[in-house]
This record gives C-alpha cells, sequence and structure tokens, in this order.
C-alpha cells in the first residue's frame, strides 16, 4: 500500500533552520547594539505624531523634532521621580517588610506542621532563605531597569537621528524594492501597528492606575501609590504582566499589614482585569495585531528569554511587524497565516 508522500525541498528546509538559528544568536549576542536600536525606532514612530501636529502647525522640522523630544523627556522624568521616590520609601522600610515575611512564613510552616503533619524541619531557616531569593530576585529586576537606563543616552541620539532622517530611512527601503506600493503598506501597517498598541496600551495603564489608587486607597492599602503604579506599569507586559504585577501588590500588602488588605488588593485588581480584558483592550487597541494566543504567549517568552523585561514589553509589536511582512512578501502567506488568529 502506497503512501502518499509532502514534498519538502531539504535544501529550503535548511536553509530557513540555519537562518533562524542565526537570527536568534544575533539577537541574543547582539543585543546591546539590537535592542537600543529597536527601543529608539519605536520611540521615534511614537514621536512622529506630535512631530507632524508641530510641523503643521508651521512649525520648522528641527523645531518640531526639538518640541518633541523635550515633551518625551518632561514625560518619562516625571515618570522615574515618581518611581524612584517611590522606590526610596519602600526601601526605608525594606528590613521590616523582610522580617514580617519571614514571621509569616514560619507561622504557616508551624501551622503546616501542627495541622497537616507535614513535618517541615529546619523551616525557619529555610524561609529565610527564601525571602533572601525573593530579594534577589528584585535586586535582578532592578538591574535590568538600571541597565536600560545605562543604554538611554545612545537611545536617544538614535531617536534624534531617526527624526532627523526619517525620510532618507523611507526612501532607503523604496530603492530596495520595486513594487513601491506593496512596500509603502508595509512601512504605513508597520508603523500603525506598533503606535495604536503603545498609545493604546498607554491609555490603558493610565486607567489602571487611576483605579487601582482609588481602590487602595479606600481599602487602606499600605503603599496605595507604589502598588497602583506597580500593578499598572507591569500591564505593559501581555498577559503575564498583570498576574506579576497584582501579585506582587497582594503579596507586600499581606506581608506589610495582613490579609484584610491583601483582599482588598485582590478585590480591587480582579475587578479592574474584567473590565480591561472585557472592555478596554477590545475598544482601545482592538484587533491591531490580531495574533493567535500560542504565538503571543511564545513570542513574549522568546523575547523575554533573549532580552529581559525589555523584550516582553516589545515583543507583540515586533511579532505584529513581522507578520505585517509576511503578508506583503511572496512565498511567506503560510507563515502569515501561522501568526494569525482564527475562529
Amino acid at each position: 500500500m502506497s503512501t502518499e508522500k509532502i514534498e519538502i525541498s531539504a535544501l529550503n528546509l535548511i536553509k530557513i533552520l540555519l537562518l533562524s538559528g542565526g537570527i536568534l544568536v544575533l539577537l541574543y549576542y547582539g543585543k546591546d547594539i539590537i535592542m537600543p536600536l529597536l527601543v529608539a525606532a519605536i520611540i521615534s514612530i511614537l514621536l512622529d505624531t506630535p512631530v507632524q501636529k508641530f510641523k503643521s502647525l508651521g512649525l520648522p522640522n528641527w523645531l518640531s523634532i526639538t518640541l518633541a523630544v523635550l515633551l518625551m523627556l518632561v514625560v518619562f522624568s516625571l515618570l522615574f521621580w515618581l518611581i524612584s521616590s517611590q522606590i526610596n520609601n519602600m526601601a526605608q522600610d525594606w528590613p521590616t517588610i523582610k522580617d514580617k515575611a519571614t514571621d509569616k512564613l514560619n507561622s504557616f510552616s508551624q501551622w503546616a506542621n501542627d495541622r497537616l503533619n507535614w513535618d517541615y524541619k529546619d523551616y525557619i531557616e529555610n524561609n529565610k532563605k527564601l525571602v533572601e531569593k525573593a530579594e534577589s530576585l528584585a535586586s535582578i529586576f532592578l538591574a535590568s531597569l538600571m541597565s536600560l537606563l545605562s543604554q538611554s543616552l545612545i537611545i536617544f541620539v538614535y531617536i534624534i537621528l531617526f527624526l532627523m532622517q526619517k525620510l532618507q530611512f523611507v526612501n532607503f527601503f523604496k530603492k530596495l524594492f520595486s513594487n513601491q506600493t506593496a512596500i509603502n503598506s508595509l512601512l504605513k501597517n508597520s508603523a500603525k501597528i506598533t503606535r495604536n498598541y503603545f498609545v493604546g496600551k498607554g491609555k490603558i495603564m493610565l486607567f489602571l492606575f487611576v483605579i487601582y489608587y482609588v481602590g487602595f486607597l479606600i481599602g487602606s492599602v499600605p503603599y496605595a501609590l507604589f502598588l497602583a503604579l506597580f500593578a499598572a506599569l507591569f500591564s505593559i507586559i501581555p498577559y503575564v504582566g498583570n498576574v506579576i504585577g497584582g501579585g506582587v501588590a497582594v503579596i507586600l500588602s499581606y506581608l506589610y499589614a495582613g490579609s484584610t488588605p491583601a483582599l482588598i488588593v485582590i478585590g480591587v485588581v480582579s475587578a479592574t482585569q474584567i473590565i480591561e480584558n472585557y472592555v478596554l483592550t477590545p475598544w482601545i487597541i482592538g484587533d491591531e495585531i490580531n495574533l493567535n494566543p500560542f504565538m503571543t504567549i511564545f513570542g513574549i517568552i522568546l523575547f523575554s528569554s533573549l532580552w529581559g523585561v525589555v523584550g516582553a514589553i516589545i515583543s507583540l509589536p515586533l511579532i505584529g511587524v513581522l507578520k505585517v511582512i509576511f503578508d506583503h512578501t511572496k512565498g511567506m502567506a503560510p507563515y502569515a497565516y501561522l501568526f494569525e488568529k482564527t475562529d
């Protein structure tokens, strides 16, 4: 009995595997060069809107770029000041939080030994190590942010150069390809996806911050401003961001103030997430990226493994742009279909 065979070019398969592996190696080992370029390109796309609005008012190109960059610096400076001030407040009380965390873990371990017969030995020392491990993870997270800040100068330079030489870069891509209609559509759709995604995410994060802060204040949750800011900022990471931000808020409120504030945080975060998932995200962002869940989760894991927190933040727009490239490239329709969300 004969079996129908699928025709696959072994040479093409090897080329695809080698190309994919080479790109991953390049992204990982070249992250200090590639990541700042991509971050600067994304910010430049976002700033292009105010630049065009300033130019529509009759301002010259250099002044429009200057005003847009100054606006960006003001926003980032205010955000950095707010975050750093809250971290300093937390750092002053960190020894108290650490001691309370150890005490609560010890109490739980003792309860488990007495009621559940776990026979958990040396739990005092192990719980102390667990708290220290959590502290080291927080340090790694802060180190990742500081690493990005250390590259802020070169990112700032790239942003200015991208804005000043926008037309030259656009014309460069147009000269590479003969189909001007396709390349114009590719560039336009790529910029649209990136801009709409981050602008929409920014609006949602602002809404989340306000709701979280008001809810935490009403519930007398300690560090209400920090926890609201932390949970809202982390929501920029798709799917896992809300879990991490809300989870840390719950844990910190429980460790410092007990179960009642923690339950309030859970209630506020859960109710807000329902509004975000079923109302805000479909309304504000819609189906701009339109990726299937598997590619979404895979992309987040892949880019976070390559570039840490920054990779997780920019993963969806990058995958969305990759899908646009596949849509506009001959012979790549199956790969574009792999990225699509289907009913």
